[in-house]
């Protein structure tokens, strides 16, 4: 019998991933004083969206064709959908965010180690239900500046 070969595809398992929203509202997604609600009891499934940066023309008259060059990074949205629990702190945090306009830091944790950080504005959250189901909601996030990717510390 052959020996079984391990795989070669890279992948990051879904279950266990940490999700989070700062209870605060803060400059610095990043700050070591925050605190955290958890998401992830609730969120089913997390999106991540980056943007577009514009395109800027930059045509000369020595130019052969048109050419470009790109303008800011357009970090784009995030959206959450999962469980709608309207007692749940994380949600309740979110609907305040949706109120009060102000940024709130969201990280996500893989398990693998890796994650991201970033600054957010929550624009709109809705919930639906349906016979023989559970209510589900949908949060959605304006990602507002940039977007920090951390790798795993090596042992």
């Amino acid at each position: 019998m052959a020996a079984q070969t391990p795989t070669k595809a890279k992948f990051v398992k879904t279950q266990g991933l940490a999700l989070a929203v700062s209870k605060a509202t803060t400059q610095d997604p990043t700050a070591v004083d925050l605190e955290f609600a958890n998401l992830s009891v609730t969120i089913k499934q997390p999106q991540f969206q980056g943007g577009q940066s514009d395109e800027i023309e930059v045509t000369t008259l020595a130019s052969e064709a048109k050419e470009y060059t790109v303008g800011l990074a357009d970090n784009g949205t995030f959206s959450m959908s999962g469980n709608w629990k309207a007692d749940d702190e994380a949600q309740t945090v979110l609907r305040d965010a949706r109120d009060d306009g102000e940024p709130r830091a969201f990280k996500s944790t893989f398990k693998d180690g890796t994650g991201c950080t970033f600054l957010g504005l929550v624009t709109q959250y809705t919930w639906d239900a349906a016979p023989n189901g559970t209510v589900n909601g949908t949060f959605n996030v304006r990602i507002t500046g940039s977007v920090k990717f951390t790798m795993p510390v090596a042992p």
